[in-house]
């Protein structure tokens, strides 16, 4: 009988390390995301031409902003890496970039653009998955 419920144990640990236990399967590439509450300083990542050099800087992201996912997040991953869509109603992504992102960064030679890397801990609670 001890020798059953050991098994039992030791392949529910296996299964669980293959297929992941956490809310990282329930979000994919393509999902969006709503704010439900303002992110204060968050970190935002710019994208360069020059793939060696990276750079970052905070900024809020404002409540009723809409994410869109752009990788499903790796088991054991912490955050998931976004694109906003929309802010406070503007879905242009020129003018959602402007809103975000500093003019002088923007402007800086070799700039290619930005993500944001959302925290999994927020899912549920600031940040709703929209259906």
């Amino acid at each position: 009988m001890l020798r059953a419920t050991k098994l039992v144990l030791f392949l529910s640990i296996i299964v669980f390390a293959i297929a992941g236990c956490g809310s990282n399967n329930e979000i994919k590439k393509g999902d969006r995301l709503s704010v439900e509450e303002t992110l204060e300083r968050e970190k935002i990542e710019t994208l360069w031409e020059d793939n060696s050099y990276s750079d970052a800087f905070n900024n809020d992201i404002p409540k009723g902003t809409i994410l869109e996912v752009s990788f499903a997040p790796r088991t054991g991953s912490k955050v998931i890496e976004c694109i906003p869509v929309e802010v406070n109603g503007v879905k242009d992504a020129d003018s959602v970039e402007a809103l975000l992102v500093p003019e002088n960064i923007r402007n800086k030679e070799g700039y290619k653009g930005y993500t944001i890397a959302i925290k999994l801990d927020y899912i549920g609670k600031q940040v709703k998955k929209l259906k």
